[in-house]
Parts: structure tokens; C-alpha cells; sequence
């Protein structure tokens, strides 16, 4: 049996780390997860439309960056800063999430996967996003003369979950909302 490896493969794989993770820190720290996600979405195009604007970009009023290929050291600096400000928020963020107690173990399983899945999509497309070198929270994507666009074009699961990104976004919000109506605290 060969395996090739794809990035259809890499995106299978990274939503079952995630999913996993899910079920080994609960369905309250996943929801924390979820939460640090949308913060970090924030901090991270903030800082990157900062460092663009100011640092980087035509005029900038500090020449710190001298390397050759900007939009790459600015893709990587998106993604640390959204990977770390989740990873800090998640384990020393000062909020805590309590979600009701499923009284069945399939009905604990169920919102956990959900939860899990929401989760993965919503980190996936994000750097996803972050890697064609745009915004998550601008709006339309052209991938035309980005970076990721090769990938774009031959990945199934990448194209998926770069259209889709805005569903992605904006659906973890939308479980939250309702758990907050379905909670009994």
C-alpha cells in the first residue's frame, strides 16, 4: 500500500490532531480553544496589518525588515503570532469556560467532536489564509499571485476550506451562541 503525500492528506491529518486533542482536554477547554482562536485571528491580522503598514510597506517609517522576501517573513510572523496567542491564552488566559454536563456519554461524545470539528476548521482555515499571505478578517481572497495558490489548485480539502473559510469563521460563534442559550447557568 503506497501513501502519497498530499496536503488533502495533511489537512486529514491536522483535523484528527486537533479532533483528539479535543476529546483529551474536554469539551470546556476545547470551547476556551475556540475562543483564544477568534483573539489570536484578531491580534495576529492586527499586528500583520501593522508591521505591513508602518515597517514594510512603501513609506515605512522604520526600516527594520531587510530581507528579501517580505511577504513570507509577514506569512510566518502571522502564523507564530496566531499560534502562540492561542497556545498563551489557552493555557494561561484568566477565563474560564463551563458548558452543562451531557447526561449521556453519546450526547458527550457528539458535542465533543462537534466542538472538536469546529475547532480544527476554524484553525485550519485560518492558517490556511494566513499562508496566501491575506487577511482573515479583510474579506475577499484572491489567491491568483499568491503563494499557496499551486496548492490551491491541485488540493481538494485546501480549496474547501479556503472558499469556505467565512463558514469556518463563523460557525464555532454561532455553537457558542446557541450552548449559551441551551445552558442552564
Amino acid at each position: 500500500m503506497a501513501l502519497d503525500l498530499t496536503w488533502d492528506l495533511f489537512v486529514v491529518v491536522f483535523f484528527l490532531v486537533i479532533i483528539a486533542y479535543s476529546f483529551i482536554i474536554g469539551k470546556n477547554q476545547t470551547m476556551k480553544v475556540i475562543i483564544s482562536t477568534y483573539v489570536a485571528i484578531l491580534a495576529s491580522d492586527g499586528v500583520g496589518s501593522i508591521i505591513e503598514k508602518y515597517l514594510v510597506g512603501s513609506n515605512p517609517l522604520i526600516q527594520i525588515f531587510t530581507v528579501d522576501n517580505l511577504t513570507s517573513a509577514l506569512i510566518i510572523l502571522k502564523i507564530a503570532i496566531f499560534v502562540f496567542t492561542i497556545v498563551l491564552l489557552a493555557t494561561r488566559g484568566g477565563f474560564d469556560i463551563n458548558l452543562d454536563e451531557e447526561k449521556s456519554t453519546f450526547l458527550y461524545l457528539a458535542m465533543t467532536s462537534m466542538y472538536g470539528i469546529l475547532s480544527a476548521g476554524l484553525i485550519v482555515s485560518t492558517i490556511l489564509i494566513y499562508t496566501s499571505g491575506v487577511s482573515m478578517i479583510e474579506g475577499t481572497v484572491d489567491l491568483t499571485n499568491t503563494i499557496i495558490y499551486p496548492v490551491y489548485q491541485s488540493s481538494f480539502l485546501v480549496k474547501q476550506m479556503i472558499n469556505h473559510s467565512h463558514t469556518w469563521f463563523s460557525l464555532p460563534a454561532i455553537a457558542l451562541i446557541f450552548s449559551s442559550f441551551t445552558s442552564k447557568a
